[in-house]
This record gives C-alpha cells, structure tokens and sequence, in this order.
C-alpha cells in the first residue's frame, strides 16, 4: 500500500478524521471547563540573617541549600500537614496535593503556595506553614538549648554540694591552702633544725626532730583528702564550662527565633483569580491531537482491512474461473444422423445463374 492510497482512504473517511478529533477536544474541553475556579495564594519568606552569618544555624557554602532542603522537607512533612489541618480545617490530602514549596532562584528565599476553590482558604494556609515550619526549624533549637542548659547547671549544683559536703566532712574550707600552710609548717621547722645544727646546738637539733616528723605526718594525711578534692574542682570546673557554652548555644538560638519571627520574614499575598483557560487549550489541543493520530491509524487499519477482504475475494474468483466444467455434454439423435448423412451436392444452374442450395426435403422446388 502506497502513500497514494493512504491519502485516498483518508479522503473517503475525511469526515471521520474530522468528527473524532473535534468530539474528543470538547468533550476535554468540556470536562476541565466544568472545574470549579481555583485561587492561589503565595507566602515568602524572606529572611537572609538566618543563613550566612557566624553564629547562624546555617552557614558554610552549602548553607542557602541547607536551609532551603530543610524548609521543603518540614514544611511538607507529616507533622506540619497535622497542624495545619487542625488549624486551618484543610485536609492533608489537598495539602498534599495543591501545596508547593520552591527556592526563588539560588537565593535563601523561599516561596510557598497554595491551591483551593475557596478563595478565603490559600491565604491562611500558606500563612499557617510558613509559621509553623519556621518554628519547628528554630523554636525547637531554643527548646534544645534550654534543656542543655538546664542539665550543665543541674551538674554545676552536683559538684559544688559535693564541694560543699566534703569541706562539711573534713572541717576545712579550701583543702589546698590547708596543704600549702602545712607544707609551710613543714619546710620552717626543717629550716629550724638545719639553723641549730649549724651554730652547734647538737641537743636542740635533736628536739626538732618529733615536732618535724609530726608536722610531716600531717602533711601526708593532707595528699588523699587533696586528691578528692582536686577531683570535685576539676568536675566543678567542666560542669560550669559545659553550662558556659549551653548558655551561649542558648544566646545564639534565642537570636536565631527572633530572626526568624514569621511576623517579620513572612510575607503573605492575597488569592488571586487562577487563569485556567490557558491549560483548558493546551489540554484541549494534546486531547485532539492524540484523537487525530489514533483516527488515522484507524481509517487507514480499515483501509487495509478493507483491501486484504477485496484481495481474497478476487482471489477466489480467479480460482473459479479457471477450474474447467466436469458436466457431460448430451447430444440428440436427430443431431446425430444429421452428422453421420453426408453434405448434399450442388445442383448447377443454367448458364448464367447463380448456384441455389437445394431445398428442404418435401419441399417443392416451385412452391
């Protein structure tokens, strides 16, 4: 089958190429015109304090991103769909279906949107997420702050009671200068002796020595208790290093939340009017150029349908045509006889006139 008889069978069922194509475009057209119409309402958040800077939560080269990957994924989550449905009344099936969340450009500003017929419905969701996710970034940083730094001062109370019990225990109040005055003692009466041997005084000399292993003996008794002691100013000591830095990780998240105070980085657009005329043609035109093509491939499969049953047809004629007749062939007696009796001669005719056939036994020659 040429291209030529594609053409011809497209110009025998033009009308079918035509109907089918106009009837699956406004049955298309009909069906998304008989949408209700749509508002959208977008939010932006717009808040470049809150990536970058040295004491942000994100910050580095791949901050903008962070912060950006960490806002879609929130906002779309499960929690943020839960508040928002108990807040707004919208289902987290529409949430998840006509809520977008994009990147403006490479920028850390963020756009979100939002569907519905109802026109009052966009501008109260996106208003919802935006709030809530922005608390659920930062809000929980402070939360978390606060918890640590309630646990580093928890530890700071534990190791001044232990301060304040062992110094309770051992009747002293600061167990090192206890040390230092002994080891002073110590070291004058070693002095002592050493000043009454070298004038010559062998006897005082001698007496110095109970006073001398006496003081030394307590300054030995001083080496456990000092251990102990070192011991609870050194957990002291981290326990307030560790309350240090959760009051500045506090600092720093409380500031984070203030920056990120939705009523100063949110900007909220009314709901406006969706233009759906426009994707009504796009589909309506995709609708029938499908119904085109497959009305195509339809007229010429009929066409070549139509051609394979002509074919067999013909076929089957020419098959019948050239088998020879199997019936016999009668032949009469008369028609026998009149074969089997020879030809009568010519009768000749006067000089001059033409030669007559003979007539017909028993039939006059002058009648």
């Amino acid at each position: 089958m040429e291209i030529a008889d594609y053409f011809r069978a497209a110009r025998k069922r033009l009308w079918l190429i035509i109907l089918l194509p106009l009837l699956a475009a406004g049955v298309a057209g009909g069906l998304l015109y008989s949408k209700p119409q749509t508002y959208t309402s977008t939010a932006t958040i717009d808040a470049p304090s809150l990536v970058g800077g040295l004491n942000a939560q994100y910050t580095g080269a791949q901050g903008v991103n962070q912060f950006v990957s960490a806002f879609q994924a929130t906002s779309t989550g499960p929690v943020i769909r839960d508040k928002t449905e108990a807040a707004t009344g919208v289902s987290s099936t529409l949430l998840g279906d006509n809520l977008s969340v994009t990147q403006r450009g490479t920028s850390s500003s963020v756009a979100v949107s939002f569907t519905s017929t109802k026109r009052t419905v966009p501008p109260k969701v996106v208003e919802t997420v935006s709030a809530l996710t922005l608390d659920a970034l930062f809000n929980t940083q402070v939360v978390d702050a606060q918890a640590r730094v309630a646990a580093a001062k928890q530890s700071v109370d534990t190791a001044d009671k232990a301060i304040s019990d062992f110094n309770t225990a051992h009747r002293m109040a600061d167990p090192q200068k206890a040390y230092e005055a002994q080891l002073s003692r110590v070291n004058a009466l070693v002095q002592q002796q050493a000043s009454l041997r070298a004038t010559g005084n062998a006897v005082g000399a001698a007496a110095m020595s109970a006073p001398i292993t006496a003081a030394q003996a307590q300054l030995n008794a001083f080496v456990p208790i000092l251990s102990e002691y070192s011991a609870l100013q050194a957990a002291a000591l981290t326990a307030d290093t560790a309350l240090s830095s959760a009051n500045n990780d506090l600092a720093q998240a409380t500031a984070q939340q203030k920056a990120a105070d939705p009523t100063k980085v949110v900007f909220v657009g009314g709901a406006r009017l969706d233009d759906r005329m426009a994707p009504i043609i796009q589909t309506t035109v995709a609708v029938a150029a499908a119904a085109l093509i497959l009305t195509l491939l339809l007229v010429f499969g009929l066409e070549m349908l139509a051609r394979s049953r002509g074919s067999r047809e013909a076929t089957a004629e020419t098959a019948a045509a050239s088998t020879p007749s199997e019936e016999p062939t009668t032949v009469d007696a008369d028609d026998e006889d009149r074969t089997r009796s020879p030809a009568p001669a010519p009768v000749s005719s006067p000089a001059g006139a033409p030669a007559t056939a003979p007539a017909l036994m028993g039939t006059s020659p002058h009648a």
